[in-house]
């Protein structure tokens, strides 16, 4: 009995021997079969491999993709704000030159409209004007040292603005036609009748004492008559938008003047005393 003991100890110490010396050899002979692809060993390394390599492959190339994208876009941002600031440098330029455009068609329409002046007469540009909806009264900037004086006319490249009330050194008050303290003489252009225009403070004009017997028909144009001896006489200041027989002797007719005084920008002051005969007519477009 005692001697079957050690001889089954024996047989399975033999066996965990046997085993590993087995799986060694079959290494071995791993190492040493050669297949299509190389060694079977090598084969069953880039099987077990694979798995994983494809795995880091796979996150090495979206973590790959992902930087790349984001440095793109980074970059694209960065090119899409440079080129938004372009064109609104390239905007503001083309804003200066349209300006810069504008501005000289007004004043080659006020230097064509002075021209036939005899008087001297010196160009301004507007640097204020009262606050409010409707402005009745702007500053210039000329003045005494530029000799401007009171009561001198104002105009601008499609008519008369006003006349001068307060004069400083170097800046001027211009009472606006449209003020309702403001009176010319003037005349129809067709009839040649005399009449008075008064400012009422609004966008159109009063024109009185033309009587009820006169045709006056919208469209008129009306023109200085220069027997206010302030305005010379022949210059236009705007055409009848309304005529109808008053409840007196007199005609109720309403004129719209042809400059927008809201936006006027360039004017001329005729210097010295303007004699009425100095314009003969002119009309905004003429030459």
């Amino acid at each position: 009995m005692s001697s079957e003991l050690p001889s089954k100890g024996n047989r399975e110490r033999a066996v965990l021997v046997t085993i590993p010396l087995l799986i060694l050899h079959l290494a071995l002979l791993s190492l040493q079969i050669q297949g299509p692809s190389g060694t079977l060993f090598r084969s069953w390394t880039l099987a077990a491999q694979a798995p994983l390599i494809a795995i880091s492959t796979g996150v090495a190339r979206g973590i790959r993709n992902m930087w790349t994208g984001y440095v793109w876009l980074i970059g694209a941002r960065s090119e899409n704000e440079q080129l938004r600031e372009t064109v609104r440098k390239l905007s503001l330029v083309n804003s200066s030159y349209e300006q810069e455009r504008r501005e000289n068609v007004r004043l080659r329409t006020l230097l064509s409209l002075t021209q036939g002046v005899a008087a001297k007469s010196v160009g301004a540009h507007v640097v204020a004007r009262t606050p409010g909806f409707l402005s009745n009264v702007i500053y210039i900037d000329r003045g005494s040292e530029d000799g401007v004086g009171i009561d001198q006319p104002v105009i601008s490249g499609h008519g008369i603005v006003g006349r001068t009330v307060l004069v400083s050194k170097h800046q001027s008050q211009v009472q606006l036609i449209s003020n309702p303290d403001a009176s010319v003489g003037v005349m129809l252009e067709k009839t040649r009748t005399p009449g008075v225009l008064r400012g009422i403070g609004d966008f159109v004009m009063e024109l009185n004492y033309i009587g009820n017997s006169e045709q006056v028909e919208n469209g008129e144009v009306v023109l200085t008559s220069g027997l206010d001896g302030i305005y010379p006489k022949g210059l236009a200041i705007g055409k009848v938008v309304e005529s109808q027989k008053g409840k007196s002797v007199f005609r109720a007719i309403k004129v719209q003047p042809y400059i927008d005084f809201m936006r006027v920008e360039e004017v001329s002051v005729i210097l010295g005393n303007v004699k009425p005969e100095i314009f003969g007519p002119q009309l905004p477009g003429s030459k």
